[in-house]
């Protein structure tokens, strides 16, 4: 129906980013000019991968045993590999 659509709640903003929950259930994240849509687990994994890229300019070392297995990509069966 004409002017009708999603219903976005905010779950978090700062100065460059934005993240949006719709009511259809899509989570958006908006970086300027570009929106990602993404599924929760992969805006988790996100998190994880930022979080630790912070940790690394902060020179902040993290020791992994080496028989430790690495985290889950984004191309891995547990998420589905790449989306659009």
């Amino acid at each position: 129906m004409l002017g009708q659509g999603c219903g976005k709640k905010v779950l978090a903003r700062g100065p460059c980013a934005e993240v949006t929950r719709c009511t259809c259930g899509h989570i958006h994240l908006a970086m300027g000019p570009v929106t990602i849509r993404v599924e929760e687990e992969v805006l988790r994994a996100i998190g994880v991968t930022l979080a630790e890229a912070v940790q690394n300019l902060e020179g902040v070392e993290q020791s992994a045993p080496e028989d430790s297995e690495p985290a889950p990509s984004m191309q891995s069966p547990l998420f589905g590999g790449w989306k659009q």
